[in-house]
């Protein structure tokens, strides 16, 4: 037996012809993302990080994008990790649950699954790549001197621009919370 569909509604309205360009403004409600990113930050957050350092360094990684993927580099997702980061990710997993540092051929296995996670399409979920993203802040904050420093060997560059613009925008942000402004001005 064929059921049929139901229309549920046409479409009346006259489209806007071709040779219409003007721009017409948009109005969008962007804290309204900047709220939905807070609470996946907060439910995710595998660091000792404060929450606004995150939300800024994923604005900072990926405008709030999850799909984004930097072209000429395996960074994908909103926190932009690497193929290398997530390596390293799993294996910091492994020696916790293991209780010492894995052996050669365990790290290997490890980064095979790694490999296979960041050629996926789950690396690319918002709460994943946030818990993801996170473990790897987490990794560098133990392992270096200060929070600046581990910034620094998170996105692979000397200087100190990037965790200073990242701690005066969270700085900014924990004042006004709902506020997009300190997130554009960061990244001007």
């Amino acid at each position: 037996m064929t059921t049929k569909k139901k229309l549920v509604k046409q479409q009346t309205a006259q489209l806007t012809p071709k040779s219409d360009t003007a721009p017409v403004p948009v109005a969008v409600d962007d804290s309204a993302r900047l709220r939905e990113i807070r609470g996946l930050v907060k439910a995710n957050n595998h660091s000792t990080l404060d929450d606004n350092l995150i939300v800024c360094q994923i604005y900072m990684e990926s405008r709030f994008d999850a799909e984004a993927a930097a072209g000429g580099s395996s960074a994908k997702g909103l926190m932009q990790m690497t193929a290398i980061a997530t390596k390293q990710v799993y294996k910091e997993r492994l020696k916790k649950d293991l209780g010492h540092t894995p052996s050669d051929k365990q790290s290997q296995e490890a980064f095979q699954e790694a490999v296979a996670f960041h050629g996926a399409p789950q690396i690319f979920d918002e709460p994943t790549n946030i818990q993801l993203g996170t473990e790897y802040m987490q990794y560098w904050v133990d392992t270096t001197s200060t929070i600046e420093d581990a910034y620094k060997k998170y996105r692979g560059v000397e200087n100190g621009i990037y965790y200073k613009k990242i701690r005066a925008c969270a700085d900014k942000l924990k004042d006004d919370p709902d506020s997009m402004q300190p997130l554009r001005d960061m990244v001007k």
